[in-house]
């Protein structure tokens, strides 16, 4: 009897359980956002899209609408197959804004984001490339431009971006390895400003500068150009610039030579550059003395002489 009785009482229950969400669905109020269908159960609109496996236990949620296209990367473990949930933690997400990424080994990049056509490209780390088309939407009006990717070395390479913002460099090793690091405008410099930084972050052309080992010969990449129609939101300024000389407002004062100086005399170097009419006044008036003395004696020897 008390078996039958605590039987009745679980069916009950877990048929209460089960009734409780339609239940509550019915009196809440509606969902802000549009919902999907799908084999996880509902997944908003905003983050529903096309899953496909990428490795490493990893799936792109590849997504092209009002937002522009993304691919949001998921976290769903090595044994995913199509078809199955996707809607779990969320690794990172690439869009026109952040073209680029390193996540469990993989190099992920957004192509052509700017078209209509974009793709989503993935390298491992033994280089095998796969490329995955997102959904097909509209060009872009974008002003970040297309990534162009350098290789400094070996192991490392830049993802070159240009923005409103200035220019942006997303510097990664090739195995994956983790802490990228990241250049832009307002920080120019790497770890290492003497093997790595951005010259003239702030002028017109600015250029990626590295050098791959200590003692080796610098080298430059130019950034992209910005898409046509976009302009920057500061002011340019070429780095090292010399500031245009201010001109000259106040009236310039001209010294009058007086004296013997404006008779022709030939006087010392000093006594010319002198502007102070003393000395030049004092000078003069030596020169009266001596020519005087000199008369004198003349006129007293001929006298003596005729005397």
């Amino acid at each position: 009897m008390r078996t039958a009785l605590r039987t009745s009482i679980v069916t009950a229950a877990l048929a209460g359980a089960m009734l409780a969400p339609a239940a509550g669905a019915a009196f809440a109020a509606p969902a802000a956002q549009t919902a999907v269908a799908s084999t996880y159960g509902t997944v908003p609109d905003r983050y529903a899209g096309q899953a496909v496996y990428i490795g490493e236990g990893l799936v792109a949620v590849l997504r092209n609408k009002a937002e522009g296209p993304e691919a949001w990367i998921r976290v769903v473990g090595p044994d995913w197959k199509p078809g199955d949930p996707y809607m779990f933690r969320v690794m990172g997400m690439l869009d026109r804004d952040e073209p680029t990424a390193t996540l469990n080994g993989l190099r992920l990049k957004l192509t052509k984001a700017q078209t209509a056509a974009p793709v989503l490209t993935v390298t491992k780390e033994d280089g095998t490339t796969r490329s995955f088309p997102l959904p097909k939407g509209t060009a872009s009006n974008s002003c970040v431009s297309e990534v162009k990717t350098v290789r400094l070395g070996e192991y490392l390479s830049a993802d070159l971006t240009m923005s409103p913002k200035g220019p942006k460099a997303f510097v990664q090793t090739l195995e994956g390895q983790p802490n990228p690091q990241t250049l832009d405008r307002a920080h120019p410099n790497g770890s290492n400003p003497d093997t790595l930084r951005i010259v003239n972050p702030s002028g017109a052309k600015p250029v990626l500068r590295w050098k791959y080992q200590v003692g080796d010969a610098a080298k430059t990449a130019s950034f992209p150009a910005l898409p046509k129609g976009c302009k920057l939101d500061y002011k340019i300024t070429e780095q090292g610039a010399k500031p245009a000389p201010k001109p000259q407002t106040g009236a310039q004062t001209v010294v009058v030579p007086k004296g013997p100086v404006a008779a022709g005399a030939e006087l010392p170097v000093e006594t010319v550059a002198d502007t102070d009419n003393t000395t030049t006044l004092a000078a003069g008036a030596g020169l009266i003395a001596v020519f005087g003395a000199l008369g004198a004696s003349v006129v007293l020897r001929r006298r003596r002489a005729q005397g």
